[in-house]
């Protein structure tokens, strides 16, 4: 047998695996709020119309308190991304710079910005499930379970059909 051996002391302090009756209380389940939680206090203000609409989205599909920080970072990118691109929109993609003996042209910094904030935002919608692929994705379980259900449904149908017509 691998692993270590069993405490012979274990049932006796009651720290097994199972809770002896009446150690937990009974869980609560309560219905989900179909109101948005307010957008946190750090989040920008051309952010808070993206928060209603996302987490109005995701309320419908479970969203719970531990969710709320991803939405943030998600809506928080999005707007970082939306920033920078107006900003290069009214620089230009290349920036001209002058050092101490010459002048010269290099990318602006801020494409790197908008590039790092567009991939965390695409990271977060995937894993909150609101990119289109994502949705695929559980579109595709929800399917399969539903193919798998209409065949034996289908299946079920043709054995009782076969049984009827067995008995003429």
């Amino acid at each position: 047998m691998k692993g270590r051996p069993a405490d012979p002391k274990r049932k006796k302090r009651g720290t097994g695996h199972r809770p002896l009756a009446g150690q937990r209380p009974p869980l609560e389940l309560t219905a989900p709020s179909l109101e948005p939680p307010e957008p946190p206090a750090t989040l920008p203000p051309e952010g808070r119309d993206m928060w209603a609409l996302v987490t109005g989205d995701l309320i419908k599909r479970g969203l719970v308190q531990a969710d709320l920080p991803l939405v943030e970072m998600l809506v928080k990118a999005a707007v970082r991304s939306r920033q920078a691109g107006e900003q290069i929109a009214r620089e230009g993609l290349s920036i001209t710079r002058t050092s101490k003996t010459d002048e010269y042209t290099t990318l602006n910094p801020l494409l790197k910005l908008e590039k790092d904030s567009a991939a965390t935002y695409l990271r977060l919608a995937e894993t909150l499930g609101l990119s289109p692929a994502a949705r695929v994705r559980l579109g595709l379980m929800q399917v399969a379970g539903q193919s798998m259900l209409l065949t034996i449904a289908e299946r079920v149908a043709r054995a009782v059909a076969a049984g009827h017509d067995s008995d003429r």
